[in-house]
């Protein structure tokens, strides 16, 4: 019997020690495992939210520049970092789009011999007597050109007084025909320009360009600024009657009472010396 006893106090002992043995133990190998559960999710989110290399390319709308954005990641362990890197190429807004409006100005140069275009007056013709027109009228220009080899865009129309030293616009850019012509409305005209009217002068016709100028020099196989027709100008006068406004100066109306007295006694004068030589003449022959 006592060695059955002893056999089973050293069982009761053995089986303490496993008990306590295994509540040392186990624990900390719960907590290993949780451990080795995170880091392995932790490393796993660095990789989701870092690839190795990656590029995003837009186009900023405010400078009209490309930019180019590249983002890098690097993973050690249990931490994630990460490099962004933005690069902008471009040329400004719309490049593409200006390229395509816009074209590049020529401007033909003909041979310097060749003579500048110029402008031959058809209405009125050209005469010796000077062409008058009356301020309120229609007045109308005909003409032609010679020596053109650069179509004029538009032309322009101006009248100058040198007495006056004004230039008024009659027309501007006006559409360019082989036969040229213009009608002025002298009447509107005076009408609209009351702190500048037209005068009783003589007037230049100027014809040119509208892309040149009047002082332009003229160019060969362009046309140049054409000042070769004079004419003038006047302001009719109201109507005015014939008893109210015209006086004789040779009638009697013409004078004043005292030229009247005096031509009286002139006359009379005159009649007295005239029978007082004739009965003085007479009076001698008779007594002969």
């Amino acid at each position: 019997m006592k060695p059955s006893q002893t056999f089973g106090h050293l069982a009761a002992a053995i089986l303490s020690m496993s008990s306590v043995s295994s509540a040392f133990s186990w624990p900390n190998l719960d907590a290993l495992i949780v451990r080795a559960d995170a880091t392995k999710t932790s490393a796993t989110s660095a990789e989701k939210t870092a690839s190795p290399t990656s590029a995003d390319n837009t186009f900023n709308l405010n400078t009209g520049a490309q930019v180019t954005s590249t983002a890098t990641g690097k993973t050690t362990g249990k931490t994630t970092t990460g490099k962004t890197t933005t690069t902008a190429t471009g040329t400004g807004k719309g490049s593409s789009s200006d390229s395509d409006k816009t074209s590049a100005a020529t401007h033909t140069t003909y041979n310097a011999a060749d003579p500048a275009g110029g402008v031959v007056m058809l209405t009125p013709a050209t005469t010796a007597d000077l062409e008058l027109y009356k301020i309120g009228d229609y007045v109308t220009w005909g003409w032609n050109y010679t020596d053109l080899q650069a179509t004029p865009t538009a032309i322009d129309v101006l009248a100058s007084c040198s007495f006056a030293t004004r230039t008024w616009t009659l027309t501007q850019n006006m559409t360019f025909e082989t036969l040229g012509s213009y009608t002025w409305d002298t009447g509107a005209f005076q009408s609209s320009n009351i702190a500048s009217p037209l005068l009783t002068e003589e007037y230049t016709l100027i014809i040119y360009d509208a892309d040149s100028s009047v002082s332009a020099t003229a160019e060969a196989g362009y046309l140049g600024t054409y000042d070769g027709f004079t004419f003038g100008m006047y302001a009719p006068q109201s109507y005015t009657p014939l008893a109210d406004g015209w006086t004789c100066a040779t009638c009697s109306g013409a004078l004043s009472d005292t030229e009247r007295r005096a031509l009286g006694f002139a006359l009379t004068m005159s009649i007295i010396t005239v029978f007082s030589f004739t009965w003085f003449v007479t009076g001698i022959r008779v007594t002969l």
